[in-house]
């Protein structure tokens, strides 16, 4: 019918903050790097203008970090067009921070220091993200890999060195379960009991025949 219409899938709204908020957060935690880096510098340097420095250095990181972080965004939905729910492979990140460190690098070159900085500008910093980011890659694989380790360890506990040896089918020697240890006590506790016994009876074998010496020595007396 004309009047029916299938609802469209509703589009899932993407949470967290906006490409812009996420680079000043970038930006900010790069101007902290470089103003305590920079500060440390200066202070080993004695740097007379140790002030001016450490501020130009914090600029500069603060600038460069929400610049590439916002750029790296606007790369990986417009031109890459890479999914945005964390799908995308190793290769590619180290890709496309690559291309946005060059990108930024050479940009900022060309408006600090003229064209001449251009070309150095997209080298060093394209080299510094494709370095960067692949080791980011091996610290993500190595959180991966020690968390895969923890829930193995977790489901199935390895068997310890000295255990394997006791549990071998060829050792003299074998760990016992609860229940034969129970077992074994039980049949100890026999033996002492019946040892305890046969004590008993020759206590009392002695101190009868203790008694019937006393008896005979007794009536021995009387008869003199």
């Amino acid at each position: 019918m004309a009047g029916d219409s299938t609802p469209e899938p509703v589009k899932a709204v993407q949470k967290g903050p906006g490409t812009f908020v996420r680079g000043l957060y970038i930006g900010l935690a790069a101007a902290s790097c470089g103003g305590l880096i920079s500060a440390l510098v200066a202070t080993l340097k004695n740097n007379p203008r140790s002030r001016l420095y450490v501020v130009g250095t914090t600029l500069n990181c603060f600038i460069l970090g929400t610049s590439f972080s916002i750029t790296r965004d606007v790369f990986s939905r417009n031109v890459f067009k890479y999914p945005q729910d964390g799908g995308v492979a190793a290769r590619e990140k180290i890709i496309l921070s690559g291309a946005s460190a060059a990108t930024v690098g050479g940009t900022w070159g060309a408006v600090i220091g003229g064209r001449r900085n251009l070309l150095p500008g997209i080298i060093v910093f394209g080299l510094a993200g494709l370095g960067g980011q692949t080791i980011l890659n091996a610290i993500e694989d190595s959180r991966k890999v020690n968390a895969n380790r923890g829930v193995s360890a977790e489901a199935a506990p390895k068997e310890g060195i000295i255990s394997r040896i006791i549990n071998a089918e060829n050792s003299p020697v074998r760990k016992l379960t609860k229940e034969e240890y129970v077992s074994k006590m039980r049949d100890k506790q026999l033996i002492i009991d019946a040892e305890i016994a046969l004590i008993d009876e020759e206590i009392e074998r002695l101190t009868k025949k203790l008694e019937d010496g006393n008896t005979e020595r007794g009536s021995k007396g009387n008869s003199t």
